[in-house]
């Protein structure tokens, strides 16, 4: 399997459930278990490549203004709800993380943890036991340099969308909130 391959199988399990992100869940569930095994696994080892792509300073950054603190285990599951909506929303947030805003209207599902394990879950079914995980883990720091996101205006000029868009909610906590209380 190719990233071509994998990424029609993520972005057709999206285009069939649309919006619903649990559902695009289920149907990519239902696409793996129609893959053999050794399918399975390749699809497994991509979705964590492009998903160690997400893993930067930057991405982690504009993920906290969005949701709220997160930490290392919540990022997992952000950059894996980031891949579920496909090849080019991901390349858009790697390019400029405060793109991230776009997907704000499906924020209440960036930190369940849909996705994680579902390569696992299909090969079990394909076969009845799991496929060994091999291989190295992902990188150990996230790339690029934080923002020092309790500098209000140095946060307002990195972010502009998702500043505008935390000013257009403000029931959502702002980090230079917290460093001053």
């Amino acid at each position: 399997m190719d990233r071509a391959v994998f990424w029609r199988i993520v972005e057709g399990a999206r285009a069939e459930a649309g919006t619903d992100t649990e559902r695009v869940a289920q149907v990519l569930l239902r696409r793996l278990r129609s893959l053999s095994p050794d399918e399975i696994e390749h699809f497994g080892a991509l979705w964590a490549e492009v998903q160690d792509e997400l893993y930067s300073w930057p991405v982690h950054d504009a993920a906290t203004l969005l949701l709220g603190p997160v930490n290392d285990d919540a990022l997992l599951v952000v950059q894996d709800w980031i891949v579920s909506h496909g090849r080019q929303t991901m390349k858009r947030v790697q390019e400029d993380p405060d793109n991230l805003v776009e997907l704000a209207p499906d924020r209440h599902n960036a930190r369940i943890d849909w996705f994680t394990g579902l390569p696992m879950e299909a090969h079990i079914a394909a076969t009845g036991r799991p496929f060994a995980v091999d291989g190295p883990d992902g990188p150990e720091d996230p790339t690029g340099t934080p923002t020092d996101l309790t500098d209000e205006p140095g946060t307002r000029r990195r972010f502009p969308r998702l500043t505008a868009y935390l000013d257009h909610n403000t029931w959502i906590e702002r980090p230079w909130t917290r460093a001053t209380t």
